[in-house]
């Protein structure tokens, strides 16, 4: 399975965009795709496959979590497969298959890998929730900008180059200089817009560079977009291209 995190969710639609983290093609995903043991949120990470259609289009055929993409499989049959399609994707489907099992069947029989991988499993979730709390405070305490649901030019004087913020200036001074960047897979790929939280351009105005945040062993939610060729204008994004901020860099 591939790995990313959510980047645009429609709930009233139920669709949405991941952020994949070995391409820079963006994968679109519909919720009768979803099992997950939490609700839908940008910036959450997922594990998911994914295959073209007819025309081409990059789409999920099955996106989980962290706990259910490290589950041992089972073999399926006609029956599971319909119950699966009526379940909410909220639901976990183990849930059901354990409520199908009779209570003293084989619970004396505990598989070692089994345990093991489960224990694993709680250990990366930990890590993962602390290191997005930790992320939040930290970006609140570094970045005072107005959370506003799309870009506005009115924003441009509130924001300045110099941001107190170390990995935000390190990363400026990387676009700067060309590289090297920490994702050269991702870093400096076209950004398309597709929310329109920036001003409308041609296609390849747009660039994505990340930015680092510290205790999260991922690429974060933090971005830096530049616009034009070689960059002109900069903007900032702490919660996955929801809000940006301009920063006026000499």
């Amino acid at each position: 399975m591939q790995s990313g995190t959510i980047k645009h969710w429609n709930a009233d639609k139920g669709y949405g965009f991941i952020a994949a983290d070995d391409q820079s093609e963006d994968v679109f995903f519909h919720v009768s795709t979803i099992k997950l043991s939490q609700p839908i949120r940008i910036g959450q990470q997922v594990y998911f496959s994914s295959a073209r259609n007819d025309k081409n289009q990059l789409r999920a055929t099955q996106v989980t979590d962290t706990t259910l993409g490290l589950e041992v499989s089972e073999p399926t049959n006609i029956h599971s497969a319909s119950y699966s399609a009526s379940v909410p994707a909220s639901q976990p489907h183990q849930n059901y298959r354990n409520s199908k099992r009779p209570r003293h069947s084989n619970q004396h029989k505990k598989n070692p890998l089994t345990t093991l991988i489960s224990f694993i499993a709680i250990i990366a979730m930990a890590v993962y929730f602390f290191g997005d709390i930790k992320s939040a405070l930290f970006d609140q305490d570094v970045i005072n900008a107005d959370i506003a649901p799309s870009y506005s030019e009115t924003d441009q004087s509130a924001n300045t180059a110099i941001t107190g913020d170390a990995q935000i200036d390190n990363t400026i001074a990387l676009i700067q200089q060309g590289g090297p960047y920490p994702y050269p897979g991702k870093d400096g790929s076209t950004f398309y817009n597709r929310e329109g939280r920036l001003p409308a351009q041609s296609s390849g105005y747009y660039r994505e560079y990340t930015v680092p945040t510290p205790g999260v062993s991922h690429r974060g939610a933090r971005r830096i977009v530049t616009g034009g060729n070689p960059p002109t204008v900069y903007y900032l994004t702490v919660d996955h291209y929801d809000s940006f901020s301009r920063l006026q860099v000499n």
